[in-house]
């Protein structure tokens, strides 16, 4: 086995590990794919000394300074072949990683049926004989300044590395994303909105090593994120291995008692998924169950309430577990106490219901009855670092270019998103997922009847039952990814 690491290694760890980037708004993701195995590699090279770490923006903080871009690179599996990495080597990563999301058991599991089945994603689905060049190898991340409407930053950057990869490498697909303020708040601090307008970004783990911050939760054992450390089990996470004789140039750390190398030491899994929202389905939903003859001045209240009753949150991100029955907007902008909540003094889900977005996503303290300490450590090994933005497409199309940084894939990505948010069981509910994110009614789904879709609004005296809940979220296109520390990356590029 590898040596357990003690401190966190900030000089080989990719920076978007522990960075959201909020002062860089833009983002493009460029799906590429292999041509010139050989010249692709040179180009690594190259890029294993621009890719972004934390020593490098802790640097230029304590000059004074930011950066004005960033850049992460992350590999699939038929990327890893494509530059050559024996399948040996290929096995030793995990299981989930080698097969991809697009297996008809894994769309399954994950919800991506009807109209999200992956072969109607616009990148990543199964690739067709004949459409080899539609197969992605790996992901080019960059980050800059500007809005939705100035790209020259982005296009300057973009041009600058397509100029190098181009030889060696090909475009598949490319993605631009953006950060959207919430309104007025511009310069806050989490003033992120996604298409729906709820403000993003306030969960987030704490990683064990990184310096604390005022309204923070207690901190998760890094290895629950990074390869090479401990995670909350005690242990450390299955990590890639290589022979010594393949690493000629001793660039990876040893492993303790072997003659292999750690591959995946500084690094981590990047699930990445592109989903569309349908805002105009959403807000009419919102309005059908939301109207009320008798009170029509009423309408727009309850049309917020019914909002913040699906997410979990008002719009702003105050969160239902401390002001049910109104918005504050305070508390919403609030760092140090919008994500400062438990649930075990609504066990019913009279705040916040049991199938909302937020309570299935991350049910802290009530997931097992009258434990609320193992409750938390459960949760907590389910957790997830997320880095999606908002896009919004040329043909109107927006949503969230979902990012999220895990160590184990199964037992946290995936966990979540079957167990949790596509479980219509989940917590003693029978016929609910997930309303906001849940793969509900689809009528391009054989057989999807709407009647078997419903949400459940705990209230006193009478509950509210909305059957019929239309999906509101489709997956566009996605990948599992692995995001290699810089050692390892320098590794695959020789």
């Amino acid at each position: 086995m590898a040596l357990m690491k003690k401190q966190l290694d900030w000089h080989d760890i990719q920076a978007i590990v522990f960075a959201g980037y909020g002062d860089l708004p833009r983002a493009r993701y460029a799906f590429l794919r292999v041509k010139h195995p050989e010249r692709a590699k040179a180009w690594l090279r190259e890029l294993s000394e621009q890719v972004t770490t934390m020593k490098q923006l802790q640097g230029a903080k304590a000059e004074g300074q930011r950066k004005d871009h960033a850049v992460h690179v992350a590999f699939t599996e038929k990327g890893l072949a494509a530059l050559g990495l024996p399948r040996e080597v290929r096995e030793s990563f995990l299981p989930e990683f080698v097969e991809g999301q697009t297996s008809a058991h894994r769309a399954r599991a994950l919800g991506d049926t009807g109209a999200s089945a992956p072969h109607k994603w616009c990148f990543g689905g199964p690739v067709r004989e004949g459409e080899e060049d539609k197969e992605i190898h790996l992901v080019l991340m960059l980050f800059t300044h500007g809005d939705e409407q100035h790209l020259e930053e982005m296009e300057s950057l973009h041009a600058r590395h397509r100029e190098r990869y181009a030889a060696g490498l090909g475009e598949v697909f490319v993605q631009d994303a953006c950060l959207r303020r919430m309104d007025g708040e511009e310069g806050t601090q989490n003033g992120f909105k996604e298409a729906f307008g709820f403000r993003d970004g306030i969960t987030q783990p704490t990683i064990e090593g990184t310096p604390a911050k005022p309204g923070q939760t207690p901190p998760i054992k890094a290895g629950e994120f990074i390869l090479g450390y401990e995670n909350a089990y005690g242990q450390l996470p299955s990590s890639p291995t290589v022979s010594a004789e393949q690493d000629s140039r001793g660039l990876l750390p040893a492993l303790e008692g072997s003659s292999r190398k750690d591959l995946g030491c500084n690094g981590t899994y990047l699930v990445l998924r592109k989903l569309r929202q349908d805002v105009e389905s959403f807000e009419h939903f919102l309005h059908e169950h939301s109207r009320d003859p008798e009170d029509p001045q009423g309408d727009a209240h309850r049309r917020e309430l019914l909002a913040a009753k699906l997410m979990g949150r008002w719009r702003s991100g105050a969160p239902l577990s401390l002001c049910p029955a109104r918005d504050d907007k305070e508390l919403g902008r609030d760092t140090t106490r919008n994500n400062d909540f438990l649930y075990g003094n609504d066990p019913h889900g009279l705040r916040c219901p049991m199938a909302s977005h937020i309570r299935r996503s991350n049910p802290r303290d009530t997931l097992i009855p009258d434990s609320s300490k193992t409750s938390l450590k459960v949760s907590d090994r389910r957790q997830l670092i997320r880095r999606g933005r908002p896009y919004q497409d040329s043909n109107g199309e927006q949503g969230m270019m979902f990012v999220a940084l895990n160590a184990n894939i199964q037992r946290q990505f995936e966990f979540i998103q079957q167990s949790w948010m596509n479980n219509p069981k989940f917590t003693g509910l029978y016929d609910s997922r997930d309303p906001i994110a849940g793969n509900n009614h689809d009528p391009e789904l054989e057989g999807s009847r709407a009647e078997n879709y419903a949400v459940s609004i705990p209230a006193e005296p009478v509950r509210q039952r909305i059957t019929g809940v239309p999906r509101f979220v489709h997956v566009r296109g996605g990948a599992y990814f692995f995001l290699p520390g810089i050692q390892a990356l320098r590794f695959l590029a020789s």
